[in-house]
Formats: structure tokens, sequence, C-alpha cells
């Protein structure tokens, strides 16, 4: 069993975690629990995105793996990021964006007309 910092052959026990047995390194003093795997394999995380692209939500994907609905986030955005581009538009429209206090303030306008009028 080597340390997972610095590959050191020396250890002693130091308590349990999760009910395995965690060790120290008497080298670098890293704690570590050689039983315990961290994380889930690329595979997984590969059926993870398919089973997002194929309509099932995030926290039910979260709940199979028993895992949380961010982690499945993040595995879904980094294959994205990876697999497509963001697409650009084909033409050079230009956007205009109408303030709807214009609106409003020329309504006002033509009601304040209006009441001149009438009285």
């Amino acid at each position: 069993m080597e340390c997972k910092k610095c590959g050191g052959k020396e250890h002693s026990k130091n308590g349990f975690v999760k009910g395995h047995q965690r060790y120290k390194c008497k080298n670098c003093g890293c704690q570590f629990v050689p039983t315990l795997q961290k994380g889930f394999d690329e595979q997984t995380k590969l059926t993870v995105c398919l089973l997002y692209i194929s309509g099932l939500s995030l926290r039910t994907i979260a709940r199979l793996l028993q895992t949380s609905a961010t982690s499945v986030l993040s595995w879904v955005r980094k294959f994205a990021l990876q697999n497509y581009e963001k697409p650009q538009p084909d033409s050079e429209d230009v956007i205009i964006q109408i303030e709807e206090m214009w609106h409003f303030l020329n309504l006002k306008k033509q009601t304040l007309d209006m009441e001149s009028i009438l009285c």
C-alpha cells in the first residue's frame, strides 16, 4: 500500500472514515483511505450525458447514481463544451429593444390630452 500523494510506503493507522480504515503517511503527513475510490469513471459520465439528452432530469439521474444534481450538471456541461460549438448567427441582423417606459409615457401624454379636451 502506497501513499496517494508521495508514494511512500511508511504509514500508520489513523482512525476510520465511513467504516473504512484511514492511514497517515509518515513521510508527508497525508491521510488516505486505500479502499475508497473517489468519483465516477468516464464511461459512467458519458452514460449520464446520454440519459440527460434522452430526457431524464438532472435530479432523477442524481438519485439513480446516489450523487448530487450539481455533479451531474457539471458533467453534462463539460460534455457539451467538449463536443459542441455555440451556434453563430447566419446574418448580421440588428436587434432593437424598445423600452417600455416610452410606451408608458406616450400613453400618459395621450390620456392628459384627452382630459384637457373633455374639460
